[in-house]
């Protein structure tokens, strides 16, 4: 990211143009229908595109700090190299969503719609996805690192390399083949076991 950010006014993400290299502070878009957001290079910091609607979606070397975008709807949601600090996420659907190098920490994301996806060596640290939606989502090599995955639905999902072992995941729904690849800690096997339905003598 540059050393030195112009300063915007959050409207300036209304109007749909590419930002680069720029620093959005406060501001309060909820409710509102953007045709694109384009934005590299940049920060954006408490802002809220809360219960919006977004038709274009592309991050890249982004940092989102404090910013809610819960029960937000970003279509064609592609993010590179993006940091969600301290975000609400919570809702937000995703569907179909491309993601490489996206760390996502101490962030609440319950009832997150992630489906049919692919986030890529992606990172959710301290982050509650309590009930959150990833079914058939490709999530290799991602790091689920002291994350609430309680309840949340990974049937179908890619879990190659994806690392589990640092989260709960009480309540989790998958199937047995689901899990292949993934790693998990020796007390998450049981529950594994469990889950699987599997009885052990």
């Amino acid at each position: 990211m540059p050393e030195s950010f112009g300063a915007v006014s959050a409207e300036a993400l209304l109007a749909g143009e590419p930002l680069d290299g720029v620093r959005a502070e406060g501001g309060d878009l909820s409710g509102n229908r953007l045709r694109s957001l384009k934005v590299q290079d940049s920060i954006l910091n408490d802002v809220s595109l809360a219960g919006s609607e977004v038709y274009s979606a592309r991050l890249r070397d982004v940092r989102l700090v404090r910013c809610d975008l819960s029960n937000a709807t970003l279509r064609g949601f592609e993010a590179t190299r993006v940091e969600f600090i301290e975000c609400r996420l919570t809702g937000m659907i995703a569907t179909g969503c491309r993601w490489q190098d996206v760390l996502l920490d101490h962030c609440h994301a319950r009832y997150a719609q992630l489906n049919d996806g692919r986030l890529h060596l992606c990172e959710f640290r301290s982050t509650q996805l309590d009930e959150a939606d990833f079914r058939m989502t490709d999530l290799e090599g991602t790091v689920f690192a002291d994350a609430i995955l309680r309840r949340a639905d990974l049937n179908g999902a890619r879990l190659m390399n994806a690392d589990l072992s640092g989260a709960d995941i009480e309540g989790v729904m998958l199937r047995a083949e689901d899990a292949r690849g993934a790693i998990i800690s020796a007390a998450q096997a049981l529950d594994f076991v469990r889950l699987l339905g599997v009885t052990i003598k």
